[in-house]
């Protein structure tokens, strides 16, 4: 079950992979929401004698940017996308969503899903934010992170308050998207926050 405040409906995933990709979906700002298998794509494949043949697609994920966009995932294990008969349809589905519906369709493997340490960085930033609740110290934090980037060390320094809440409030200004720091380097110390960009 999948524990991610973002998602509506069901919360049941089907897979840990798939539970990788609500962190990360989870953790990024961009994403307003997602659902779970929320609905089935109809489309056409290739038959015999130049016929098409009617079939249906169920997605692993639909979600929504904070853009307004909609984004169709599916998270499958490189070794099944690899799979002729995948291979032969993925096509088809991706074009389906773009020229019936002009929506996206991405689709993940646990190369792109479990890249590290994004993936450790996205689930401290779930875990850590949660433990948030003083918006004083949100809005100190956040102003000097505005005036201009700083280290977590250099914020442990200059802001009077426990290491443990400075760090939990930081990880849901990050959250929230309105801080940010790269998340190609795992979290620590020497991580510099800024004031994030305008999605």
């Amino acid at each position: 079950m999948s524990g991610a405040s973002k998602l509506l409906g069901s919360r049941q995933h089907g897979s840990l992979l798939e539970r990788d990709l609500h962190t990360l979906l989870e953790a990024d700002p961009s994403f307003e929401s997602f659902a779970l298998e929320a609905h089935s794509l109809i489309y056409f494949a290739p038959a015999e004698h130049g016929h098409f043949q009617r079939r249906t697609y169920t997605p692993d994920v639909v979600a929504r940017t904070t853009s307004g966009d909609i984004v169709v995932l599916e998270g499958k294990a490189a070794a099944f996308r690899a799979r002729t008969d995948w291979a032969e349809k993925e096509h088809l589905i991706r074009d389906a969503y773009w020229y019936d519906h002009g929506v996206r369709f991405c689709m993940l493997t646990e190369f792109d899903i479990r890249k590290e340490p994004r993936l450790s960085n996205c689930k401290i930033i779930v875990s850590r934010a949660r433990g948030a609740a003083d918006p004083d110290l949100a809005l100190r934090l956040g102003d000097a992170i505005r005036v201009r980037p700083h280290t977590l060390g250099e914020l442990y320094r200059i802001v009077a308050a426990p290491k443990a809440s400075v760090f939990a409030t930081v990880m849901a200004l990050v959250y929230r998207g309105t801080v940010q720091f790269d998340l190609a380097q795992l979290v620590g110390e020497t991580s510099t926050f800024s004031e994030a960009v305008a999605r």
